[in-house]
């Protein structure tokens, strides 16, 4: 089963897009896509905030900035703190690099 981003529109938060990684409920998941970020963009990864049942890592690179969620009810999400449709655009390219290279691995 390949893994997969599905736009999401989260109304409890100002129509917030984010994007969900579907078959990529792992724990530690962030943690390679924050990994894969940084090696493909160059992007900064801030140190992992661990919650009881979430863990964010912060990205960033000039201005363009993004928080990767894991939640225990959700999984793995993203979304670009700037919500313009420029920014939403660039996050969807990449996040299908992103998604083509963790699917090579699971292949592999």
């Amino acid at each position: 089963m390949s893994i997969k981003v599905v736009k999401h529109i989260n109304k409890d938060e100002n129509n917030r897009i984010e994007y969900l990684l579907v078959n990529f409920d792992y724990f530690d998941g962030n943690d390679l896509v924050a990994k894969l970020f940084c090696q493909e963009y160059q992007m900064i990864s801030d140190e992992k905030i661990d919650g009881m049942y979430y863990s964010i890592i912060k990205l960033h690179k000039d201005s363009t900035e993004y928080d990767l969620i894991w939640h225990e009810d959700v999984g793995n999400y993203i979304f670009s703190l700037q919500q313009d449709e420029t920014s939403m655009i660039l996050l969807e390219q990449r996040l299908d690099v992103i998604v083509n290279k963790l699917n090579e691995m699971i292949q592999a």
